[in-house]
């Protein structure tokens, strides 16, 4: 499959319909117990018909999570269709910072869609076999030593909010430790207690070094890697990040499914903004490309801060006729993968009803600002 086709095909056959979904009452405990059965790094929230996720990294600040419900760790970040186009879903992990999307059918959760079911669908593409891993890379990264304490690492990705570090020794790539694995050493979910234990309870604070709990062997490539190299090689391993290794066995970058799925944004460059008019013909209307550049362009503008549309739709409905005259109705349909805008104006000349049109368009952009929506406050900046 050709990188174009795949990333304006729809989701619908890369969805994981196998999810647990959780709510705030829930504790951390038992989401926690699914996730290291899963093997998944998130789960699903639905609250009050909100529908977000809790993560490997969310759980991290938690040390008895028996004790803490999902109220206060969770993210609200909507939810899209199955029919959703993969470019589109893969522009909203990306500019929310977030690694998967609960997946709605008719007012509930009907799945779940990752970074890594996304990079996973890339599998195929030969044109990937053109990028080097040095174009696309995370680079410099952050390592520790193995002897560093595994308290020190803990700390480490939640202030740079990170969940993969690579370990090394006498500066060469010794292993990799993961918030997942420092989470599901040290942090007992329900069903994992022995007798004595406090259900929930840590497991002493952290104590160890990060040599002690690491991947000795993780997933590693040099500079001659392709994208497609590194998209199949995760899969295969079922490794989480790949490892990027200079010819010594020192650590010049890092890859995750994030950047392997955002080389589908590259197609966003140059696109032109499409504009769909219905419900007249070319014959009656004969205006229509002024009317469509009218919109393109001031929905352009709106832009600057919902950077996120994809598609404009105009309906234009004929109401009455006075005369050879007639009266139009014409509504905007602006869409993106988790927002809509409506608006309509109506009137007897086609062109000044666009006119109008466009100034509403204008109105309804610039008032509602995009701000992706959080249960608590919480910055993140893109991690590995």
């Amino acid at each position: 499959m050709a990188l174009k086709e795949l990333a304006y095909s729809e989701i619908s056959e890369l969805v994981d319909e196998k999810v647990s979904v959780f709510s705030e009452e829930d504790t951390l405990a038992k989401v926690l117990g699914e996730l290291e059965k899963t093997g998944r790094y998130e789960a699903v929230v639905e609250s009050r018909n909100r529908f977000g996720l809790i993560t490997v990294r969310d759980m991290l600040s938690v040390d008895q999570p028996e004790l803490s419900k999902v109220q206060k760790f969770w993210r609200v970040t909507g939810g899209i269709s199955r029919s959703e186009r993969f470019i589109n879903v893969v522009e909203v992990l990306i500019r929310d910072n977030i690694r998967a999307l609960p997946v709605i059918e008719a007012g509930r959760v009907a799945g779940c869609i990752s970074q890594v079911e996304l990079m996973s669908a890339m599998s195929g593409v030969r044109e990937l076999s053109k990028i080097s891993v040095k174009d696309i890379m995370k680079s410099p990264v952050i390592t520790l030593d193995a002897d560093e304490r595994i308290a020190t690492a803990r700390k480490l990705m939640l202030e740079k909010n990170i969940s993969h570090v690579p370990v090394i020794k006498n500066n060469k790539i010794d292993g990799i430790v993961t918030a997942k694995m420092i989470l599901h050493t040290f942090i007992k979910p329900i069903g994992r207690q022995t007798t004595g234990d406090r259900m929930g309870e840590k497991v002493k604070r952290y104590s160890g070094s990060v040599g002690d709990i690491m991947d000795e062997h993780p997933y590693i490539t040099d500079l001659g890697a392709s994208a497609l190299d590194i998209v199949n090689g995760l899969a295969e391993t079922r490794k989480s990040a790949c490892i990027v290794s200079s010819p010594n066995g020192s650590v010049l970058g890092i890859l995750t499914p994030r950047e392997l799925i955002e080389i589908i944004l590259t197609l966003r460059e140059g696109e032109e903004l499409p504009v769909y008019i219905i419900g007249i013909s070319d014959e009656d209307f004969f205006e229509r490309g002024i009317a469509e550049e009218k919109v393109r362009r001031v929905v352009k503008r709106g832009m600057k801060m919902h950077p996120h549309i994809h598609e404009v739709s105009i309906k234009i409905n004929k109401m009455k006729t006075s005369g050879n005259r007639n009266r139009y109705e014409i509504a905007a349909n602006i869409i993106s993968p988790q927002e809509r805008f409506m608006t309509k104006a109506d009137g007897w000349d086609i062109l000044m009803v666009f006119d109008e049109l466009c100034r509403r368009i204008d109105r309804v952009l610039s008032r509602s600002k995009h701000e992706p929506k959080r249960v608590r406050a919480r910055r993140t900046s893109p991690g590995v």
